[in-house]
């Protein structure tokens, strides 16, 4: 064998490896949609987190629920406890959703979706 036959099978032994590494599979099934009632008998549990903005929660929330930013949770500096259960809604759930395979991402546990928001809740 010569060096560059040797050389070139160590990069593509390197490049397969970080391929591999970096092709991390997410377990979502770690999000679970609640309905209204199984939320509701649940979500004192552990983290009550509303996403609405500021002024949307100012009007209509859940009572005990913390108001977050997307923003805030999703990133690796969330400022949740990854080591509990996160019960998250929104208006409608469609932001709540795609927020939870975010935190999921990041090491979050168990996130709970209010399915419907609080839309669900008020009907």
């Amino acid at each position: 064998m010569d060096i560059l036959t040797i050389v070139l099978a160590s990069v593509a032994g390197i490049l397969i490896g970080l391929l591999v590494t970096n092709s991390k599979k997410y377990d979502y099934t770690n999000i679970k949609f609640l309905t209204v009632e199984d939320f509701q008998k649940n979500m004192r549990k552990g983290q009550l987190i509303d996403i609405q903005k500021k002024d949307e929660f100012e009007k209509d929330k859940i009572k005990g629920a913390r108001n977050f930013k997307p923003s805030h949770l999703s990133g690796k500096y969330s400022k949740l406890r990854k080591d509990q259960s996160v019960y998250l809604y929104c208006k409608n759930g469609s932001n709540s959703k795609k927020l939870a395979k975010k935190m999921i991402k990041n090491g979050h546990q168990t996130i709970f979706v209010l399915d419907g928001g609080l839309n669900a809740l008020q009907k």
